[in-house]
């Protein structure tokens, strides 16, 4: 049975208030902070047998929360389900974006700035997981990308079983709701260990997101190897192991395939400025670009135009 808290009918200065009284009586330590004093917010609770869910629907806030010490420690699994939010926890930082997921720890202070959003929140024991997936740790504040079937596939059963309780008038069976709470941390478990994380490079799969992230931004000029870190939860140590690991470097790389890029454009469009080719390589000095290039090739940027329409 879900238990539903709304401000939409509390008086208006006061909603705030209400807003961190609901919130830290459902999950001690847990404070939100908005400029907005007049604050809307939607929480719904559930308890799938050991597991506690939650659904909180609001507008932009800062969500901290202490760290807890008293009995077992918990993980809160966040599941994004609209909106974007961004989380620190023990000098990790990420970005989940819908359909993504982090695992924080209510052993260490937590805090997330969202804008307008909606998310789900599962609270579970750490053995739980600890037993389902090998060097929990690593896991822990980073985030886990909603593209994974198999995280796809958890977000999906647990919209499923949510909207399945709000249908519910009487207690389920006690069978089943043992039940669903095994699939859901199984299936979480199994999202969990096939994401890539830090540690050897194994079937390559790490190293080719690493690779893809760069093709993906090589025109932002902000690009560099604890950005990249960030955005896959692994340590920029991981990531220079895995290309030392080919003879190279991470920076060098990014500037290989944007020499390779810059190329490529040059004989595409011919009519196109060479300094705007620069800019949209994340170079922000055009004469370093024309550097770079001439060790690269052997030639000019000017040059090379000239070659490829010859």
């Amino acid at each position: 049975m879900i238990e539903h808290f709304s401000t939409q009918n509390v008086v208006r200065p006061e909603r705030l208030a209400y807003w961190n009284r609901v919130a830290a009586g459902r999950s001690a330590g847990l404070m939100i902070d908005s400029a907005n004093r007049e604050f809307l917010g939607e929480l719904g609770c559930w308890t799938l047998g050991n597991l506690s869910i939650f659904k909180a629907r609001a507008e932009s806030c800062v969500v901290s929360r202490s760290a807890r010490h008293d009995g077992e420690e918990r993980l809160l699994v966040h599941l994004q389900t609209r909106g974007l939010s961004e989380q620190r926890q023990s000098g990790r930082e990420c970005v989940l974006r819908p359909g993504d997921l982090s695992i924080c720890t209510t052993a260490a202070p937590m805090r997330i700035e969202v804008a307008s959003h909606e998310m789900m929140v599962v609270d579970v024991a750490r053995h739980e997981l600890e037993r389902r997936v090998p060097q929990l740790d690593l896991h822990i504040g980073s985030p886990t990308p909603g593209n994974s079937p198999t995280v796809h596939s958890f977000h999906q059963l647990t919209l499923a079983l949510w909207r399945e309780a709000e249908g519910r008038v009487t207690p389920p069976d006690p069978n089943c709701a043992a039940g669903a709470e095994t699939l859901m941390l199984d299936l979480l478990g199994l999202a969990l260990r096939s994401a890539v994380r830090g540690g050897p490079n194994g079937d390559g799969r790490g190293l080719a997101r690493v690779k893809a992230i760069v093709e993906a931004r090589l025109g932002d000029p902000e690009l560099d190897t604890p950005a990249i870190a960030r955005e896959v939860g692994i340590s920029p140590r991981t990531i220079q192991t895995w290309f030392a690991a080919e003879g190279t470097t991470l920076r060098a790389y990014v500037l290989d395939r944007r020499m390779e890029r810059a190329s490529d454009m040059l004989a595409a469009n011919r009519g196109v400025n060479i300094t705007a080719i620069a800019l949209d390589l994340g170079f922000n000095d055009p004469a370093y670009f024309a550097r770079c290039f001439r060790k690269r090739h052997g030639y000019s940027p000017r040059e090379g135009r000239q070659i490829a329409r010859a």
